[in-house]
C-alpha cells in the first residue's frame, strides 16, 4: 500500500519506521537530562557507580514496533570482585518506562536487588549472570534470571529471562549505553 505524501510515494512501513525512530530519538534526548529532570537523590550517589540509559522496542506477533522502552541504570558491577560477589555487595539498577508506539499504556518497571551470581570474561566482553526483582502490574516478581553482557565497557546488553514475566519485555534484550559524560556521573564515598 502507498501514500502520496508531498509529491512522493512512501510506504506505510518506511512511515511507521520513522516515526519509530523519531519517538526513539525522543526519548533518548530526554533521557540525556534525566538527572536535572528526574533529580538523582544524594544517597543514590554514594559508592562507586556508573549511569546510563536504557532503552529497547518489544515487537508485536508481526515483528513490528509495539512497544518502545527507556530509561536509566545504575550500577558498580565493573568494580566487582570475587569477593565482592561472595558478600553480595553487587547493585544493578534499573527504572524504565513501557509506552506504545501510539503513545498509550504508558507505565513503569523497575529492577532492583541484583544478585550476581557469576561473571564470565571472554576478549573485550564481560557477562555477568544473576537475577533479580522485577516489578509487574501484579507485584513484584523475584528472582527472575537475568545476565548482562557489558562489550568494550561501552554497551550493556540486558537479557531477562521472559518466562517468569510472561514474555513482557518481548524476546529481544534492552540495551544500556553509559551516559556520555560518564565520569561526571561516577561518584566516590
Amino acid at each position: 500500500m502507498l501514500t502520496k505524501i508531498l509529491g512522493k510515494n512512501i510506504t506505510i512501513n518506511s512511515i511507521m519506521i520513522f516515526s519509530t525512530m523519531m519517538i526513539v530519538s525522543g526519548l533518548f534526548l530526554f533521557s540525556s537530562n534525566v538527572d536535572v529532570i528526574m533529580g538523582i537523590p544524594a544517597d543514590l550517589v554514594k559508592g562507586d557507580y556508573l549511569f546510563g540509559r536504557t532503552i529497547g522496542i518489544v515487537d508485536d506477533e508481526n515483528a513490528k514496533p509495539l512497544w518502545i522502552i527507556s530509561g536509566i541504570w545504575k550500577t558498580n558491577l565493573s568494580n566487582q570482585t570475587q569477593d565482592a560477589i561472595n558478600n553480595n555487595s553487587t547493585v544493578f539498577d534499573t527504572s524504565f518506562e513501557m509506552i506504545k508506539t501510539d503513545g498509550t499504556s504508558k507505565h513503569t518497571h523497575t529492577i532492583t536487588n541484583f544478585d550476581l551470581v557469576d561473571t564470565l570474561n571472554q576478549n573485550n566482553n564481560t557477562v555477568f549472570n544473576g537475577t533479580g526483582t522485577i516489578s509487574m502490574p501484579q507485584g513484584p516478581v523475584t528472582e527472575v534470571p537475568i545476565s548482562i553482557q557489558v562489550m568494550n565497557n561501552t554497551l550493556g546488553i540486558i537479557n531477562i529471562d521472559s518466562n517468569k514475566i510472561d514474555n513482557h519485555f518481548g524476546n529481544d534484550p534492552l540495551y544500556g549505553v553509559p551516559l556520555e559524560e560518564g565520569e561526571r556521573y561516577k561518584k566516590k564515598s
